[in-house]
């Protein structure tokens, strides 16, 4: 097919220009790019060359910008999998999470991600894997904060306090 056979609209370079410097998006951009190139009469073999894609996604971006304009050319939103955890509950969990752990049996002062999982399992009644939790973690508004070793010139009494709440957070859940 043609590239005469698929561009139908009419095209105004100039404002896609434009639009192009205004988006954010990468990916739009190379799909605004692409249309612009397409309208100005390079082959889709050099447009794919020059955008790093395949022609086969060139001639895809050119059909969805010919079928519904510029809006073609965002992604549709994707639903994805349900999540686990209602709206309400995640704000519960979240006001959980802004306490202490003591509040709910740990004997630690600070949550931990094995902490965050136990209590989901046993509050929630939901799994999610380790290597999940700190991104979900993230999503609620919380940041991973690590311990960090203690400076040369802090006092033995500074290190003491370190050494103490490291402990702690080791320790979990009796």
């Amino acid at each position: 097919m043609s590239k005469k056979e698929i561009l139908h609209r009419r095209v105004d370079v100039e404002w896609l220009r434009d639009l192009r410097r205004k988006e954010n998006d990468p990916k739009v951009r190379d799909r605004i790019m692409a249309v612009i190139m397409e309208a100005e009469g390079y082959e889709r073999r050099e447009i794919a060359r020059l955008l790093g894609t395949s022609r086969t996604s060139v001639w895809r971006w050119v059909k969805r910008f010919d079928e519904s304009g510029v809006e073609g050319l965002w992604d549709e939103k994707r639903s994805g999998r349900p999540s686990k955890l209602s709206e309400s509950e995640k704000e519960r969990l979240r006001e959980d999470l802004k306490g202490s752990p003591k509040e709910f049996g740990y004997e630690s002062e600070v949550w931990s991600t094995k902490m965050v999982l136990d209590h989901l399992r046993e509050e929630y009644g939901v799994e999610y894997h380790p290597r999940y939790i700190q991104r979900f973690l993230r999503s609620l508004g919380f940041e991973l904060k690590k311990p960090r070793p203690e400076h040369h010139k802090a006092s033995e009494e500074e290190k003491e306090k370190y050494h103490q709440r490291v402990e702690e957070a080791k320790k979990g859940r009796p």
